[in-house]
């Protein structure tokens, strides 16, 4: 007898089973996947990293929010919208640090201010974006636009080729479901679950202000002056490489100012009042403009936009414009650099030359708002050559109490040079 033969199952009663294995093995794989995808998005939903659906906002769980790097302008006008604001904030970096919308002058006004500056970004961005919100929203009462006076060099011996509306990368759709079906989402959810309990969080407020926190950690350990400097060397060789023409070829005006004109006609045919702010730029970046000559453009920078200005008010009598020259060289701009190897020394009003603190943000509400007459001047077509004086006695003061932060501005010039 062969006992073997007569235990072995026909070859299609195995297949059989092989293939309900296989089955079974399908239904739980595709189970788990659709599980965790559920589960991940449920979370994602929740969790909310990029503040977009606020089912949920409990301190300790979700309410500090990562930083976005990806999708920002869409992020910031879904914010936006959501909250219509009374005034919005627009600009580049120097804004979207600078100035916090939760600022108790702005709160004591009454405003709901929301932050749409926009790190690496110029007017074109901040156009196409106030843009977007007036087609879903009603205008803001108010408005503070921040002025990137590098952004209006242009090289005079070339064209100027104005840009079009940006439009965005992706179709709403498309990005929206990238922002909850996608890896980065996920990752962003945990990385918001713990950013609840790290002390100087990268951040973004659901206002949309970025406030830097993460320099306070890179201060105590490396002190301000290397962030300084390390920012100083960028700035330097920006600087050296900027043409010193506000105009392109044929008399072209830059890109910038084309988008400058049309948003002021935008705003004053919403009724918009608008503060148009020249930023307060530390006394090291200045000094750099000094040693490169750019500080003459940037002088008659300032008389052309007193003219723009003034053009877009014969146009619209009703237009409330004002302008802040915030620029020069002032206790608060003259701010001391702690020494190198100084990690005790906290600044009060910069974190480096380029990006000022929220104290300085908030001496600008007030002046703004008619709380301070010392910090900023209304600039005006009358008072120009006034301007030049402060400007002028401010700096020779500056270079009197601390003539090492133009040793080391002309020494960052000289070495971006060679």
């Amino acid at each position: 007898m062969h006992l073997d033969n007569e235990l072995e199952l026909p070859s299609s009663i195995v297949a059989a089973s092989e293939e309900r294995k296989f089955s079974r093995y399908l239904v739980w794989t595709s189970a788990v996947f659709v599980g965790g995808t559920l589960l991940a998005t449920l979370a994602v939903l929740i969790v909310d990293p990029y503040h977009l659906f606020r089912f949920v906002d409990v301190v300790g769980f979700n309410r500090l929010k990562p930083r976005p790097d990806m999708y920002r302008e869409q992020i910031k006008l879904v914010q936006a919208e959501a909250l219509r604001p009374n005034l919005l904030l627009l600009g580049n970096s120097r804004v979207e640090v600078g100035l916090d919308p939760d600022s108790p002058t702005l709160r004591e006004r009454s405003y709901s201010a929301y932050n749409l500056g926009l790190a690496g970004t110029s007017l074109a961005t901040a156009n196409n974006m106030l843009d977007e919100m007036r087609a879903a929203v009603p205008p803001p009462a108010s408005s503070i636009v921040g002025l990137e006076f590098l952004d209006f060099l242009v090289d005079p011996a070339k064209l100027q080729a104005l840009p079009n509306k940006v439009e965005t990368a992706f179709f709403p759709l498309e990005w929206r479901l990238e922002t909850v079906f996608s890896l980065k989402a996920v990752m962003d959810t945990v990385h918001t679950l713990r950013l609840q309990k790290t002390s100087d969080p990268e951040t973004m407020t659901t206002r949309g202000h970025t406030p830097l926190f993460e320099y306070n950690k890179a201060a105590r350990y490396e002190g301000y002056y290397n962030i300084f400097r390390q920012r100083g060397q960028e700035n330097a060789k920006a600087t050296v490489r900027r043409p010193h023409s506000l105009y392109a070829a044929q008399g072209q005006p830059s890109a910038s100012m084309v988008k400058l004109r049309r948003m002021l006609s935008t705003m004053a045919q919403d009724g918009t009042e608008v503060h148009l702010l020249i930023y307060p730029y530390h006394a090291e970046l200045m000094a750099m403009f000094g040693a490169t000559g750019l500080d003459a453009i940037m002088d008659e920078w300032k008389s052309v936009l007193v003219s723009e200005i003034d053009t877009v008010r014969k146009q619209f009598p009703d237009a409330r414009i004002m302008l802040w020259d915030f620029s020069g060289y002032g206790p608060v701009q003259c701010q001391a650099i702690p020494r190198r190897g100084d990690t005790r020394t906290v600044t009060q009003f910069y974190w480096e030359a380029g990006h000022f603190k929220t104290s300085v943000g908030e001496l600008i509400f007030e002046r703004i708002l008619g709380k301070r007459n010392n910090f900023g001047f209304a600039l005006t077509a009358s008072n120009l050559e006034e301007n030049r004086q402060r400007i002028a006695a401010e700096r020779e003061q500056c270079h009197t109490l601390n003539p090492q932060i133009f040793a080391e501005a002309r020494s960052m010039i000289d070495a971006a040079r060679k």
